[in-house]
């Protein structure tokens, strides 16, 4: 790879750390096409093809950062390499699934240019989470308001009322969201409205950032079918008065049916419920081997904050599910981008 003059020294040794990459420096700028007006900032030079290209240095790249990138990118018609510091796996596959090669501080390459296909992948992953607005728990539930909401304008008042949460708490995340290009502000002071501008980068950013570990209660209950179990589950419940959430392949396979062997219902409950007494009255049994439910808790109840009754069943919201189908090993991946896909839409 060939450099042109003007590049950071924090870019140069990211790419110099890379054994595979052999990086030298010009002094005279990379000549520039007419049609890859209006930069070029470096040479990739791979048997006798010399392919030029823009490199983009970020010192952090998270998914939001990635789409911001993304955006950008339309004004360049040369292909782009964002070189960071340290970026997430996510932000990385954001930046290829546009076309976009990547290479980091950890080690981790992608390029994907004419007649050059590498994939290296580095010692470990970035995990870029604020300390303070990292968006799981309740800074979570911020950012499912204004996912839910799209099109709304939203004063750090109205978000604080609809998550009972801190106007404090709001603010930061408000903040941090608008400094990475998520949200844009109009207005000042007491009339300062906020707006969510990119609802695919803040899904992104929360699916990532979203990493509190559920306590699980394995439990086994007699059906002859899903749907039979399912609904008696359900219904028994709501009988039990029990707040709960169907969540995981089970809800999936009521909003945006994928796959039809569902091993395992997941459902969230109560915080403060007890397990043993709901499985008990549910004429059920916990188990460790052979379950057919998974109960779900968290400290708080924040995966029921924003449920919704649909056919007679309480469901968490899309972008819960969203998240929750994201961390089930079981073809998690697949069923969530086909919800994405088929009910988010963004």
């Amino acid at each position: 790879m060939q450099l042109g003059p003007t590049f950071e020294a924090d870019a140069i040794r990211v790419l110099r750390a890379i054994p595979e990459l052999t990086v030298s420096q010009t002094h005279e700028p990379i000549p520039v096409a007419d049609d890859m007006a209006p930069r070029v900032d470096a040479l990739i030079m791979y048997g006798d093809t010399k392919t030029p290209v823009v490199i983009e240095f970020r010192s952090r790249v998270n998914p939001a950062v990635a789409h911001l990138i993304v955006n950008q990118a339309h004004v360049f018609r040369a292909p782009m390499v964002v070189v960071a510091g340290a970026m997430t796996s996510r932000a990385q596959g954001i930046l290829a699934k546009a076309g976009i090669g990547s290479v980091d501080g950890l080690g981790n390459v992608r390029l994907d240019l004419p007649g050059l296909l590498m994939r290296i992948t580095g010692a470990k992953r970035a995990k870029l989470y604020p300390p303070t607005t990292r968006l799981s728990g309740k800074s979570g539930l911020v950012a499912q308001a204004m996912l839910l909401d799209i099109d709304r304008s939203w004063h750090v008042s109205d978000l604080s009322r609809r998550c009972s949460v801190s106007t404090g708490l709001v603010s930061r995340i408000l903040h941090r969201l608008e400094k990475e290009g998520v949200v844009r502000t109009c207005g000042a002071g007491p009339n300062k409205i906020r707006r969510l501008s990119n609802p695919s980068a803040l899904l992104d950013l929360w699916a990532e950032e979203q990493h509190d570990p559920p306590f699980r209660r394995p439990a086994f209950a007699l059906a002859q079918t899903t749907d039979h179990l399912i609904t008696s589950l359900c219904a028994g419940l709501d009988r039990a008065d029990v707040e709960y959430a169907l969540t995981g392949a089970a809800a999936a396979a009521r909003v945006a049916p994928f796959i039809t062997n569902i091993p395992l219902t997941e459902v969230w409950l109560a915080s403060t419920s007890d397990t043993r007494e709901v499985v008990s009255k549910l004429g059920g049994r916990l188990l460790e081997t052979g379950p057919n439910i998974m109960f779900l808790q968290e400290r708080n109840d924040g995966p029921l904050t924003f449920r919704a009754r649909e056919g007679g069943v309480w469901m968490v919201n899309p972008f819960r599910l969203y998240v929750d189908l994201r961390r089930d090993p079981r073809r998690g991946r697949e069923q969530s981008d086909h919800l994405r896909r088929e009910k988010i839409g963004f």
